[in-house]
Protein backbone atom coordinates (compact mmCIF):
# COMPACT_ATOMS: atom_id res chain seq x y z
CA UNK A 1 0.00 0.00 0.00
CA UNK A 2 1.51 3.36 -0.95
CA UNK A 3 -0.89 5.88 0.28
CA UNK A 4 -2.59 6.73 3.70
CA UNK A 5 -4.61 9.21 5.47
CA UNK A 6 -4.97 9.24 9.26
CA UNK A 7 -8.24 10.32 11.20
CA UNK A 8 -7.51 10.70 14.68
CA UNK A 9 -10.73 10.74 17.06
CA UNK A 10 -11.12 14.00 19.55
CA UNK A 11 -12.36 13.24 22.80
CA UNK A 12 -15.04 15.61 23.90
CA UNK A 13 -17.43 16.45 26.76
CA UNK A 14 -20.41 15.62 24.07
CA UNK A 15 -19.33 11.69 23.57
CA UNK A 16 -16.83 9.10 25.00
CA UNK A 17 -14.60 7.74 22.40
CA UNK A 18 -16.13 4.76 22.43
CA UNK A 19 -19.74 6.65 20.91
CA UNK A 20 -16.99 8.33 18.08
CA UNK A 21 -15.56 5.25 16.76
CA UNK A 22 -19.11 3.94 16.07
CA UNK A 23 -20.02 7.16 14.41
CA UNK A 24 -16.85 7.46 12.33
CA UNK A 25 -16.46 3.99 11.38
CA UNK A 26 -20.29 3.45 10.54
CA UNK A 27 -19.66 6.31 7.76
CA UNK A 28 -15.83 4.42 6.83
CA UNK A 29 -17.99 1.48 6.21
CA UNK A 30 -20.59 2.94 4.16
CA UNK A 31 -18.13 4.44 1.86
CA UNK A 32 -16.23 1.84 1.03
CA UNK A 33 -20.13 -0.47 0.24
CA UNK A 34 -19.86 2.46 -1.86
CA UNK A 35 -17.08 1.55 -3.80
CA UNK A 36 -17.22 -2.00 -3.27
CA UNK A 37 -16.56 -4.19 -6.34
CA UNK A 38 -19.41 -7.33 -7.51
CA UNK A 39 -17.54 -9.91 -5.40
CA UNK A 40 -18.18 -7.17 -2.58
CA UNK A 41 -14.70 -6.41 -1.94
CA UNK A 42 -12.63 -2.99 -1.76
CA UNK A 43 -9.15 -2.00 -2.71
CA UNK A 44 -8.46 -0.11 0.57
CA UNK A 45 -7.69 -1.37 3.74
CA UNK A 46 -7.13 0.16 7.55
CA UNK A 47 -5.59 -0.32 10.49
CA UNK A 48 -5.83 1.35 14.44
CA UNK A 49 -1.91 2.72 15.14
CA UNK A 50 -2.57 2.53 18.67
CA UNK A 51 -4.12 -0.92 19.20
CA UNK A 52 -3.42 -2.97 22.33
CA UNK A 53 -4.27 -5.97 23.20
CA UNK A 54 -2.16 -6.37 27.17
CA UNK A 55 -2.28 -8.68 30.37
CA UNK A 56 -1.90 -6.56 33.44
CA UNK A 57 -2.00 -7.51 36.95
CA UNK A 58 -3.80 -10.70 35.90
CA UNK A 59 -6.60 -8.84 33.77
CA UNK A 60 -6.88 -8.54 29.53
CA UNK A 61 -7.26 -5.02 28.30
CA UNK A 62 -7.85 -4.18 24.87
CA UNK A 63 -7.17 -0.44 23.66
CA UNK A 64 -8.44 0.80 19.72
CA UNK A 65 -7.06 3.93 20.37
CA UNK A 66 -7.67 7.17 19.06
CA UNK A 67 -6.61 6.74 15.59
CA UNK A 68 -7.04 5.77 12.05
CA UNK A 69 -5.50 4.96 8.99
CA UNK A 70 -6.72 3.83 6.07
CA UNK A 71 -4.45 2.77 2.67
CA UNK A 72 -4.61 2.33 -1.15
CA UNK A 73 -2.38 1.73 -3.10
CA UNK A 74 -3.29 4.58 -5.55
CA UNK A 75 -3.48 8.17 -4.23
CA UNK A 76 -6.95 8.62 -6.59
CA UNK A 77 -8.28 5.89 -4.67
CA UNK A 78 -8.10 7.60 -1.67
CA UNK A 79 -9.32 10.65 -3.62
CA UNK A 80 -12.55 9.21 -4.77
CA UNK A 81 -13.51 7.70 -1.47
CA UNK A 82 -13.46 11.59 -0.55
CA UNK A 83 -13.54 10.70 3.63
CA UNK A 84 -13.65 14.67 3.83
CA UNK A 85 -16.61 14.92 2.70
CA UNK A 86 -18.21 11.22 3.79
CA UNK A 87 -17.06 12.74 7.64
CA UNK A 88 -18.34 16.08 7.00
CA UNK A 89 -21.04 15.79 9.93
CA UNK A 90 -17.92 14.57 12.35
CA UNK A 91 -15.49 17.39 11.43
CA UNK A 92 -15.92 18.82 15.31
CA UNK A 93 -15.17 15.44 17.06
CA UNK A 94 -12.44 14.31 13.97
CA UNK A 95 -9.08 15.16 12.30
CA UNK A 96 -8.64 14.43 9.26
CA UNK A 97 -4.75 14.74 7.35
CA UNK A 98 -4.36 15.32 3.88
CA UNK A 99 -3.61 12.13 1.38
CA UNK A 100 0.15 11.41 1.90
CA UNK A 101 2.38 8.80 0.66
CA UNK A 102 3.50 5.83 3.09
CA UNK A 103 7.14 7.03 5.03
CA UNK A 104 9.95 4.23 3.88
CA UNK A 105 10.72 2.17 5.56
CA UNK A 106 8.20 0.96 7.90
CA UNK A 107 8.17 -1.13 11.29
CA UNK A 108 6.55 -3.61 9.36
CA UNK A 109 3.15 -5.32 7.96
CA UNK A 110 -0.54 -6.30 9.45
CA UNK A 111 -3.15 -7.83 9.16
CA UNK A 112 -6.28 -6.20 10.49
CA UNK A 113 -9.66 -8.24 10.98
CA UNK A 114 -13.10 -9.17 12.12
CA UNK A 115 -13.03 -11.41 15.09
CA UNK A 116 -16.31 -13.69 15.34
CA UNK A 117 -16.79 -14.95 19.18
CA UNK A 118 -17.26 -18.92 19.34
CA UNK A 119 -19.34 -18.33 22.30
CA UNK A 120 -22.60 -19.58 21.51
CA UNK A 121 -21.85 -23.33 20.79
CA UNK A 122 -26.00 -24.20 20.67
CA UNK A 123 -25.77 -21.75 17.72
CA UNK A 124 -22.65 -23.43 16.44
CA UNK A 125 -23.64 -27.13 16.95
CA UNK A 126 -26.67 -26.31 15.36
CA UNK A 127 -24.96 -25.01 12.31
CA UNK A 128 -22.94 -27.58 12.27
CA UNK A 129 -25.54 -30.59 12.58
CA UNK A 130 -27.27 -28.83 9.54
CA UNK A 131 -24.35 -28.67 7.35
CA UNK A 132 -23.83 -32.52 8.37
CA UNK A 133 -27.24 -33.42 8.15
CA UNK A 134 -26.77 -35.10 11.62
CA UNK A 135 -28.63 -35.02 14.99
CA UNK A 136 -28.15 -32.24 17.12
CA UNK A 137 -26.42 -34.40 19.90
CA UNK A 138 -24.46 -36.32 17.38
CA UNK A 139 -23.19 -33.00 15.92
CA UNK A 140 -22.29 -32.01 20.16
CA UNK A 141 -20.65 -35.29 20.11
CA UNK A 142 -18.66 -34.66 17.46
CA UNK A 143 -17.81 -31.15 18.00
CA UNK A 144 -16.41 -31.80 21.92
CA UNK A 145 -14.33 -35.17 20.53
CA UNK A 146 -12.85 -32.62 17.86
CA UNK A 147 -11.58 -30.19 20.55
CA UNK A 148 -10.38 -32.61 22.90
CA UNK A 149 -8.44 -34.52 19.86
CA UNK A 150 -7.50 -30.60 18.36
CA UNK A 151 -6.27 -29.18 22.29
CA UNK A 152 -5.02 -32.69 23.36
CA UNK A 153 -7.04 -32.50 26.52
CA UNK A 154 -9.70 -35.47 27.77
CA UNK A 155 -13.38 -35.38 26.52
CA UNK A 156 -14.06 -33.95 30.47
CA UNK A 157 -12.30 -30.80 29.52
CA UNK A 158 -13.68 -30.53 26.42
CA UNK A 159 -16.88 -31.19 27.36
CA UNK A 160 -16.38 -28.56 30.28
CA UNK A 161 -15.09 -25.83 27.63
CA UNK A 162 -17.88 -26.60 25.52
CA UNK A 163 -20.20 -25.98 28.32
CA UNK A 164 -18.72 -22.89 29.31
CA UNK A 165 -16.28 -21.28 26.82
CA UNK A 166 -13.95 -18.76 27.71
CA UNK A 167 -14.58 -15.84 25.27
CA UNK A 168 -11.10 -13.93 23.77
CA UNK A 169 -11.76 -10.10 24.48
CA UNK A 170 -10.78 -7.79 21.78
CA UNK A 171 -11.15 -4.19 20.90
CA UNK A 172 -14.75 -3.61 19.24
CA UNK A 173 -16.80 -0.84 17.73
CA UNK A 174 -20.88 -1.31 18.17
CA UNK A 175 -21.96 -0.89 13.98
CA UNK A 176 -25.57 -0.49 13.29
CA UNK A 177 -26.96 -3.97 10.67
CA UNK A 178 -26.88 -2.37 7.23
CA UNK A 179 -29.93 -5.25 6.48
CA UNK A 180 -31.73 -5.04 9.78
CA UNK A 181 -32.22 -2.64 12.39
CA UNK A 182 -29.73 -4.70 14.89
CA UNK A 183 -26.81 -3.43 16.34
CA UNK A 184 -23.60 -5.51 16.90
CA UNK A 185 -20.45 -5.84 18.36
CA UNK A 186 -17.79 -5.17 15.18
CA UNK A 187 -14.35 -6.97 17.20
CA UNK A 188 -11.15 -6.42 15.96
CA UNK A 189 -7.98 -8.23 15.70
CA UNK A 190 -4.65 -6.77 14.43
CA UNK A 191 -1.87 -9.24 13.82
CA UNK A 192 1.84 -8.26 13.24
CA UNK A 193 3.22 -10.32 10.12
CA UNK A 194 6.16 -10.99 8.76
CA UNK A 195 5.59 -9.89 4.72
CA UNK A 196 3.62 -8.23 3.20
CA UNK A 197 0.61 -9.70 1.19
CA UNK A 198 -1.35 -8.23 -1.61
CA UNK A 199 -5.00 -8.58 -1.79
CA UNK A 200 -8.72 -6.77 -1.73
CA UNK A 201 -10.36 -6.14 1.63
CA UNK A 202 -13.95 -6.69 2.53
CA UNK A 203 -15.72 -3.45 3.05
CA UNK A 204 -14.89 -2.64 6.95
CA UNK A 205 -11.11 -2.56 5.17
CA UNK A 206 -10.15 -5.83 6.79
CA UNK A 207 -8.70 -8.75 5.37
CA UNK A 208 -7.45 -11.98 7.28
CA UNK A 209 -4.53 -12.42 4.66
CA UNK A 210 -4.20 -8.85 2.98
CA UNK A 211 -1.74 -6.46 4.93
CA UNK A 212 -1.23 -2.88 5.36
CA UNK A 213 1.86 -1.10 6.21
CA UNK A 214 2.33 -0.37 9.67
CA UNK A 215 4.92 2.51 12.11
Amino acid sequence: MNYYQEITLINSIEGSLFKLWSKLFMQVHLALVEAKNNDNLVNVGISFPEYQVFEKNGKSFTILGSKLRVFANQRTELEQLDLQQKLSRLLDYVHIRSISAVPKPTKGHLTVNRFRQDGNMERLTRRYAKRKNISFERAKQEQVANYAAKHKVSIEKALESYENPKLQNHPYIIMDSLSSSNKFSLEITQTTVDQPQGGLFNTYGMSATTTVPHW
